[in-house]
């Protein structure tokens, strides 16, 4: 089974070595499963962005699924949120089309105490339309019954109830090598409900 997995920073692993980005991290993990997942994400890029590289980077390599993860940099530079939404669902559309089974990931929170990833005066508000599009993505998968996993929530109770924000986190925003081995932890778990 081949899964691509499309996305920005978080997915590509922005600033951590190749072997320890969560999809790498899933890819042992699953080693006896015959799962391979390939790594489709792009430091800075876009919902919109995805969805027009969706050709290229999801149907030439003949997934049998999709991850999608993406958003938060379209909220970082303040994009309508109805237009972010509209792109999320014309990738699903587009999988749907082509026959490729899809997962929908919510963004990871960013950590206000601790974002020094670019200055900003404005985070609330930043935080709000976040937490709009997590609640939008969870209650679309929900209607039109498309697998989804709540990494928000996720890390909100349970993984940043277990462990320290800046053992995780580069920079408020990016996820160093311990955070991808935590996620990837909690994913394996929740992946295995769909994917085996």
């Amino acid at each position: 089974m081949k899964i691509v997995c499309l996305g920005d920073s978080t997915t590509y692993g922005y600033m951590v070595n190749r072997k320890q980005v969560w999809t790498s991290i899933l890819n042992s993990k699953f080693e006896n499963s015959n799962i391979q997942f390939i790594n489709k994400g792009i430091n800075g890029d876009t919902i919109s962005s995805m969805y027009f590289r969706f050709d290229n980077d999801v149907i030439n390599e003949k997934p049998n699924t999709l991850i999608l993860m993406g958003g938060v940099n379209d909220i970082f530079l303040f994009k309508p949120l109805e237009n972010i939404k509209k792109s999320f669902v014309d990738i699903i559309n587009k999988s749907k089309e082509n026959n490729i089974d899809i997962i929908t990931f919510t963004p990871i929170p960013f950590i206000k105490e601790d974002f020094t990833f670019f200055k900003v005066n404005n985070l609330e508000e930043m935080e709000s339309i976040l937490v709009e599009y997590v609640n939008f993505i969870n209650s679309y998968a929900k209607e039109n019954n498309i697998k989804c996993i709540d990494v928000y929530d996720m890390f909100i109770n349970k993984i940043l109830k277990e462990h320290k924000y800046y053992d995780l986190y580069f920079d408020g925003v990016h996820l160093n090598s311990e955070g991808h081995n935590i996620f990837s932890y909690y994913l394996f778990e929740k992946l295995k409900e769909y994917i085996e």
